[in-house]
């Protein structure tokens, strides 16, 4: 399966998902209804509606996501190990008791 089709599918999941007709959609994103159904059936959208379909979903964030670099990594292996090794727990202080 293609990106665009999967694409399709899957944000089409999320609009049924929600409980939302194409028309409601369309409303709330300000896409033309033939725009989102021809979206929907093909794949094919320009990157400006695809987003106001990501934001309008709530899922933007999940999209940006994929693009933002990862995390660095330790520098080395002892690094590494460095940070995976336990913590010692803390004991506790005991307080003595005070004579009523």
């Amino acid at each position: 399966m293609d990106i665009l089709r999967e694409s399709a599918d899957l944000l089409r999941g999320h609009r049924v998902a929600l409980r939302w007709r194409q028309k409601d959609l369309a409303l709330r994103s300000g896409l033309a209804i033939a725009t989102l159904r021809r979206f929907e059936r093909t794949g094919q959208i320009g990157f400006k509606g695809f987003s106001s379909l990501l934001v309008t979903m709530g899922l933007a964030d999940h999209f940006l996501s994929c693009f933002k670099r990862p995390t660095d990594g330790p520098k080395s292996i002892e690094a590494f190990l460095a940070a995976r090794r336990p913590v010692k727990p803390r004991q506790r202080v005991r307080v003595a008791k005070r004579p009523d």
